[in-house]
């Protein structure tokens, strides 16, 4: 006997061949959780002892059964995502982020993308991050929900293939709010030194104001801060961090207030207090200025100094995947990936080099894999690389992991 269900968020009917025992379900199209309760089930033709029961009775049964509560705890998927992109700055972004192995296949003559992504210029959340930001990465859940629909598969499960552990996969639901909720999130960091060694600013842009900001404000066990007007100290996984509501849609997460610098300013949608952009000047503005329109995921460093000098990074010198990429970010200053998610995925990669012997190897090394994938371009000059390719879900996350393992050569 299965279990025909209707997605409270987009309507969608879909069948389960079993009831869940937690009375969870997953809907295929927006990757909302839901409880399954009485109302939204309807049983397909079958014999079974529930299907004889008198109706009072199986209306009894169901109002003594729990709803099970939605688990609690904070929106550590922004702060998890942020750490893995930025503290990898490029290697660790390639990986983490898109080195797993993709095994579905695209679908021919699949419908054009319903959900397009936003270009950088608009997106709002950009505009709170600090100026002195040297990664700025987003992430655009609709784009990536179209994706899953037009390839039948569940959410979570393009989420996974894409490299994002289960625990980060998990935080958004746990607080209280799914991906179709989601609009976009930033964030950024500073990788400097002495106190400043960490900066981070995690923001989150929903398409519709909380229903409960109590519950939410809740599982983030938030204490209003004193003189503080829209100000909560929160706590994220382990982590204390302060919590600003700008508005009932825009919510911003810090270490403390000087992560706040941009939210009391008007800087507005795509960044434009970042360093770099004027007459092709270096900085992370620059290179947010070469993200594909549609890339519904991207992360993008640049700074003047060696990356490997800086006290963060060196505290990763022990680990054994770093030592795969912390060579290449010795010759590096800057670069951009970038994945879009229309009828066919799209993989951009840009490296600023150190110097232009280094933009020259970096560009021969691209013009060699581009000769080896089908669609694929390279170019750049003096101490820029760029290689553009379709992203092939079957192999793109290999070749991303080829490029990160050739990078410590």
């Amino acid at each position: 006997m299965s279990i025909r269900l209707s997605c409270p968020s987009c309507n969608t009917a879909f069948a389960l061949p079993v009831l869940p025992e937690h009375r969870r379900a997953t809907c295929p199209r927006c990757g909302d959780v839901f409880p399954v309760r009485g109302e939204l089930v309807e049983q397909t033709t079958g014999a079974s002892a529930g299907a004889n029961q008198p109706r009072a009775e199986r209306a009894r049964v169901e109002s003594l059964t729990p709803a099970p509560e939605r688990p609690k705890t904070t929106p550590s998927l922004a702060i998890g995502l942020g750490i893995l992109l930025g503290l990898g700055v490029l290697g660790g972004a390639i990986w983490f982020a898109f080195g797993a192995r993709h095994n579905e296949k695209p679908i021919e003559n699949a419908p054009a993308p319903v959900v397009a992504a936003k270009p950088p210029t608009e997106l709002a959340a950009l505009g709170y991050l600090r100026a002195d930001c040297n990664i700025v990465f987003t992430v655009q859940p609709g784009p990536l929900l179209d994706f899953a629909a037009r390839t039948k598969q569940e959410p979570r499960e393009v989420l996974a293939q894409a490299g994002l552990p289960e625990a980060a996969r998990n935080m958004i639901e746990q607080l209280g709010i799914t991906l179709p909720q989601i609009d976009h999130i930033a964030g950024g960091l500073y990788l400097g030194e002495g106190e400043d060694a960490l900066r981070l600013a995690l923001v989150l842009v929903l398409k519709q104001p909380l229903v409960d900001e109590a519950t939410f404000l809740k599982a983030l066990k938030a204490k209003p801060v004193a003189g503080k007007k829209s100000r909560h100290d929160v706590v994220v996984g382990r982590f204390p961090l302060l919590l600003a509501r700008v508005s009932p849609t825009l919510w911003v997460f810090g270490l403390d207030e000087k992560d706040f610098d941009a939210v009391d300013k008007s800087y507005g949608p795509g960044g434009s207090q970042f360093r770099g952009g004027v007459e092709g000047q270096p900085g992370v503005r620059t290179m947010i200025a070469s993200v594909p329109p549609e890339a519904a995921v991207w992360v993008t460093a640049d700074d003047e100094r060696d990356w490997t000098q800086k006290p963060i990074v060196r505290l990763m010198e022990q680990s054994p995947e770093a030592k795969n990429w912390l060579p290449a970010m010795k010759g590096g200053r800057g670069g951009l990936v970038a994945v879009s998610f229309g009828e066919r995925p799209h993989l951009r990669v840009r490296v600023r080099a150190a110097n232009d012997a280094t933009g020259d190897r970096v560009r021969a090394y691209f013009a060699a894999r581009a000769a080896e994938t089908e669609s694929a371009t390279s170019g750049g000059s003096g101490t820029a690389a760029q290689f553009d390719a379709s992203f092939d879900v079957t192999n793109g996350g290999k070749l991303l992991q080829r490029f990160l393992s050739d990078a410590g050569q």
